[in-house]
């Protein structure tokens, strides 16, 4: 790989001191650098893109942020097919590929061409209303149909290739990708997927029923919400990102998209556990639990 783009994410780095030295670093070892016109307005470096172009220039993406900010780059990636590296900026990080710190031995890899490329599942979503599609959507983690009104719930069915799987009475419903199931999906209880497998995961948020439980169906099944309510609370969230309003009787298909997120993976190996316990035990990882582990986690 020799041409590369930058996305960073300000908020991060809001004094772009960081994605300065990425991009020296890049430009050092040989990487022609492609900046957007107000990335390079405060970088300087590198080569101004315009906006247009900026996609159709590049042969890979470095994001400099954290997850969000991949989340953000994963549609316009997947639809040119470009990799993203993911240099963390942010704390948990489960896209990202380096720390900032590691930045520069990844950006050699790049160059040399000495990296694996993995692929992540994506998901179509289609707004249906009085029987006219009036909005699609991508999603790399999750489409959620939530509450934007605290105290209300939500009142929806959901089928599974037109065969009705349950009336949910709840705070809101989520359909997510194995990667968006170490996402907001685990933190309403569902279950965490293997990115590796290519599978759709309905997740409750805080159900008023104990009889509903997350459900794990087939790539390639297809999922369909049905809204209930009659007002303007009800919302449809992708990936946290892009929001529609909802009416009664909107009808939300989702399924597998055809298109993939291709994330560069630039370190030996990478074990996903490994990384599920580093990230949510925040702590480094030993091979065993320790006597203080323990004392820890008994207190």
């Amino acid at each position: 790989m020799n041409r590369v783009g930058i996305i960073s994410n300000l908020t991060k780095d809001k004094d772009g001191r960081k994605t300065n030295e990425v991009v020296s670093e890049a430009i050092s070892i040989g990487l022609e650098v492609l900046l957007k016109p107000d990335l390079y307005s405060i970088i300087k470096k590198g080569r101004m893109v315009n906006e247009s172009d900026f996609y159709r220039e590049i042969e890979g993406i470095l994001v400099l942020g954290g997850d969000g900010t991949i989340l953000q780059t994963a549609r316009q990636a997947a639809h040119f097919k470009l990799p993203i590296l993911g240099i963390n900026l942010g704390n948990l990080g489960f896209l990202t590929e380096v720390e900032f710190s590691e930045a520069k031995d990844s950006l050699i890899a790049l160059k040399e061409n000495k990296y694996n490329i993995e692929k992540r599942m994506m998901l179509n979503g289609i707004l249906i209303r009085e029987k006219t599609q009036i909005a699609r959507f991508v999603a790399l983690n999750d489409i959620g149909i939530i509450k934007a009104t605290f105290g209300r719930i939500i009142r929806i069915n959901v089928s599974v290739n037109k065969e009705l799987v349950d009336y949910y009475s709840a705070d809101g419903l989520l359909i997510s990708t194995p990667t968006g199931s170490t996402a907001y999906s685990l933190s309403a209880g569902g279950p965490i997927i293997t990115p590796n497998l290519e599978c759709l995961l309905i997740t409750a948020i805080c159900p008023h029923t104990l009889g509903a439980r997350p459900i794990v169906v087939a790539g390639d099944d297809i999922i369909e919400v049905e809204v209930l309510e009659d007002n303007k609370d009800v919302l449809l969230s992708v990936d946290g990102q892009q929001e529609a309003v909802l009416r009664k009787g909107d009808i939300i298909e989702i399924k597998k998209s055809q298109s993939y997120v291709k994330l560069v993976r630039a370190k030996a190996k990478r074990h996903f556990f490994e990384l599920i316990y580093k990230k949510l035990r925040e702590r480094p990882v030993t091979n065993y639990l320790t006597e203080e582990d323990i004392r820890k986690d008994e207190t």
